[in-house]
């Protein structure tokens, strides 16, 4: 088995060897990409990914972000190149079932996520809705505090001479 594949319980129990990406930036010790191999973008991330050629047109998982990404079909491939042996397509069609499946309960957990976010959002609304008639108080009784504030300013403060008794103290 190479470094790029992994065996993984089948259906009935057997044994399946399935082709797994990986970086194409950080290749493990001992593996090397080879003219055979797929690389390509993923379409989520950008994450450069290689995949064995038996790879493609399958789905795989992102190494980067997680995501089920399709693998390119080389444009000069032809399913001869595949060298399928009997079986192999029952195997894929597990594996995509399970991907399937996992991407299913995946959306499962982001619509609940998204449920209580937006519950979230709904209470903080009402929260600050309740604070409204609170902060209307505030400001009308701040208001009422500066006009108080001016009138005591207005009684302290000394009164302004007028304009005529200046003239009269310079006389």
């Amino acid at each position: 088995m190479s470094e790029d594949t992994v065996a993984a319980a089948g259906p009935a129990g057997e044994t399946e060897e399935q082709v797994l990406p990986r970086s194409a930036e950080e290749t493990p010790e001992g593996t090397e990409i080879s003219d055979m191999d797929i690389v390509f973008d993923c379409p989520y991330c950008g994450h450069n990914l290689a995949i064995d050629y038996r790879g493609a047109g399958l789905q795989v998982m992102c190494v980067q972000c997680g995501e089920a990404v399709s693998v390119p079909i080389p444009e000069d491939m032809h399913i001869d190149d595949l060298d399928v042996e009997p079986g192999e397509i029952l195997k894929q069609l597990f594996k995509t079932r399970r991907m399937l499946r996992d991407a299913e309960n995946r959306i499962v957990e982001l619509e609940e996520a998204l449920d209580a976010a937006n519950a979230r959002a709904l209470e903080s609304e009402a929260a600050m809705e309740a604070t409204y008639p609170v902060r209307a108080e505030i400001a009308n009784l701040a208001d009422q505090a500066v006009i108080a504030l001016r009138r005591i300013a207005d009684l302290t403060a000394p009164p302004a001479p007028a304009a005529g008794a200046d003239s009269a103290a310079a006389e």
